[in-house]
């Protein structure tokens, strides 16, 4: 079973064509839990939905269930978000208990429930806990992504749901995030330009003449001019590309990010003008190969660089040894080269392998590396290997959180991270946020934040 857009996982568009619009949504009498515009697509879509439904339907009838669920609920509303999210986890927990279905679709359904920003009550519980099947979450009427129980808690969220945030792009509140991101669902669903993946892979097909420094620049400074020729689009206020620059600019992250870092790591414009440039990627997976014609933006911006050498390292990158990599026809005309490795090792066994043949590439950079979250063991003897060797090294992560856990774990191997690098929102992180899975506030945005910058 493939999972849906967000609105219809959520019960706000029909889980079977996903119209939000224009249509007249009822519940599914089983779960109440997701939505239809009428029988017919009901009847198509029974078949995929049945076994969620049947677990979900059997989960509110556990009266044992419902008591573990009723007790968690605290006695007030709480704008504490390390309590929330606290709660919001135990629920996790008991609903993955009863429920014995743990697969990544069945995963996704109930970390995406709809919650109560300031108390955690879904629906579900609010059924549970009063017995009146016609309980509803109150959604936010501007967003219309984030809820309430009650109009009582909605005036204890407000603050929460509309304060400009630090941790976000443009200082935005939590109900302009939540916006954005709905209204760029809705531009990528009639986007015919994204590929199987949903991925815009765009870059300018320009040459620059001379490598340019990024401060103090932007994503529309710098792309919204080509990206509107490219695509015939007309240049207006508000920039009719925001939208479209937002989806290129969750893969082309990646080149302007290395770029950035270099820029920081170096104390002159010398690695600018090298014959080679060499970058290994650590942690890579399938999805750096699948995105890999964006890496040209790199040779597009340093134009005295011929050859861009990218060494893919982690045990998820495929077992080849090299992709071919077309390259623009002026890059071709002018001798100039992007060769792509692969290597699936982790970087500590890598750099082990080459032995005497290593060479120090000009940059070692981990994107959204999770490094403090996840096989922690496997990273810290990796980040090991770069302090020790004095590597060129710079890690991004999705958000505040994860950036300032990887930070520390960079600090304590030794790592002294540059002030500019970390942890700190990264200026070419992608513009393209997902609300949080498992969260009632915040987002992941890929390359967001930079963990940590250091040689």
């Amino acid at each position: 079973m493939e999972l849906g857009p967000l609105p219809a996982m959520i019960g706000l568009a029909c889980h079977k064509c996903c119209k939000e619009e224009d249509v007249e949504l009822s519940r599914c009498g089983g779960c109440r839990r997701i939505s239809y515009c009428g029988k017919e697509c009901q009847d198509a879509d029974w078949k995929r939905h049945k076994p969620m439904c049947k677990a979900l339907t059997s989960l509110e009838k556990n009266s044992a269930a419902a008591a573990r669920l009723v007790s968690l609920l605290p006695k007030e509303p709480s704008s504490d978000l390390q309590e929330i999210r606290k709660l919001t986890d135990e629920q996790l927990d008991i609903y993955f208990t009863y429920l014995q279905r743990e697969t990544e679709v069945e995963n996704s359904w109930i970390c995406r429930e709809p919650r109560c920003l300031v108390c955690t009550r879904t629906e579900m519980v609010m059924r549970m806990e009063t017995g009146d099947v016609t309980q509803h979450l109150i959604p936010c009427p501007s967003c219309m992504r984030s809820f309430c129980c009650s109009p009582a808690h909605w005036e204890a969220a407000h603050t929460l749901h509309h304060r400009p945030s630090a941790d976000w792009r443009d200082g935005l509140s939590h109900c302009q995030m939540n916006t954005f991101v709905r209204f760029q669902a809705e531009v990528d669903t009639k986007n015919s330009l994204l590929d199987g993946q949903g991925q815009l892979l765009w870059i300018p097909v320009r040459v620059k003449s001379r490598w340019v420094t990024l401060e103090g620049k932007t994503w529309e400074s710098e792309f919204d001019e080509e990206i509107c020729e490219s695509y015939g689009m007309p240049r207006t206020i508000p920039p009719s590309s925001t939208f479209l620059i937002s989806s290129a600019s969750d893969t082309l992250s990646m080149p302007m990010t290395i770029l950035y870092g270099l820029s920081k790591l170096n104390n002159d414009d010398a690695w600018t003008r090298k014959q080679t440039l060499t970058v290994h990627v650590l942690g890579a997976d399938i999805r750096e190969v699948s995105c890999r014609l964006v890496f040209e933006e790199i040779l597009h911006r340093l134009p005295e660089v011929n050859k861009l050498e990218l060494i893919l390292c982690g045990p998820e990158v495929p077992s080849r040894d090299s992709f071919d990599h077309e390259i623009c026809p002026e890059c071709i005309a002018r001798g100039r080269s992007c060769v792509l490795k692969c290597a699936a090792d982790t970087y500590h066994d890598f750099v082990r392998k080459q032995g005497d043949q290593f060479e120090t590439p000009d940059l070692c950079i981990a994107f959204n590396s999770g490094a403090a979250q996840g096989y922690v063991g496997s990273w810290q003897t990796s980040i090991n290997v770069l302090v020790e060797r004095k590597l060129p090294s710079l890690f991004t992560a999705y958000d505040r959180e994860e950036a300032e856990g990887d930070a520390a774990m960079l600090r304590a191997a030794g790592a002294a991270v540059h002030p500019l690098l970390g942890p700190c929102l990264n200026p070419w992180g992608s513009q393209k946020p997902s609300p949080t899975a498992h969260s009632v506030y915040g987002f992941h945005v890929d390359n967001g934040w930079l963990a940590g910058g250091f040689k």
